[in-house]
């Protein structure tokens, strides 16, 4: 039976559940409850409450949700129980950063190949990765079926990368540069720009105490 979907808010407290859970559960948790969600993920326990009943996830009275139970339910929600691989392009400082981001592993995403077009940066190591030539992007995408993709390169070089990410088959594209890229309908886009995220931010630190909120 297929998952029915969700709204994108849903979704997106659900990704904020998940990320808590797996915290609890590496430190030896084995229950919890919606009110600890709730501190975790700066959500209201009536709306985590409503959230797991949609999810139709059940509870003990007085001992609250089992972890386990509620990491494997989520992850089948957001179809996360197998290994996702992703291809990385960019080698610099921020594609050295994600490779080395900790998290990722956890959650079942695992950088399988990372790209670089720098004659300095191909054949060096990043993590336990081998640094491949851009031109080989296509060819090592398709042979290993990757679907997902970040992009850590230059603005100025994101939309041709994008052209070629796409041309080898890749359906999901997370964009950390700053640029609007275009793709192609079927091909899904999140776009990662910390700048953006400090400007909105700005605007409402800016009207501190006049009643703007920058929740949402």
């Amino acid at each position: 039976m297929k998952e029915k979907i969700y709204p994108s808010g849903v979704i997106h407290r659900l990704s904020a559940y998940l990320r808590y859970l797996v915290q609890l559960d590496e430190v030896g948790r084995t229950t919890v409850s919606s009110r600890e969600i709730s501190d975790a993920a700066g959500v209201n326990s009536a709306e985590i409450r409503r959230d797991l009943s949609l999810f139709k996830v059940v509870g003990k009275r007085g001992v609250g949700y089992n972890i386990k139970s509620l990491i494997t339910r989520f992850n089948e929600i957001i179809g996360a129980q197998q290994e996702t691989r992703i291809a990385l392009i960019g080698a610099g400082h921020l594609g050295t950063a994600i490779v080395n981001y900790d998290p990722l592993p956890k959650h079942g995403f695992v950088i399988s190949t990372i790209f670089d077009n720098d004659p300095e940066r191909i054949g060096q190591k990043v993590g336990n990765l081998v640094v491949k030539d851009i031109r080989e992007l296509e060819n090592v995408v398709k042979r290993h079926k990757i679907a997902t993709a970040i992009l850590a390169v230059s603005p100025e070089a994101a939309q041709e990368v994008t052209d070629l990410l796409v041309d080898a088959g890749v359906k999901v594209i997370l964009n950390y540069t700053p640029v609007r890229i275009e793709v192609p309908s079927g091909v899904i886009v999140q776009t990662t720009d910390p700048v953006e995220k400090l400007l909105h931010t700005l605007y409402y630190l800016s009207r501190k105490g006049q009643g703007y909120s920058a929740a949402g």
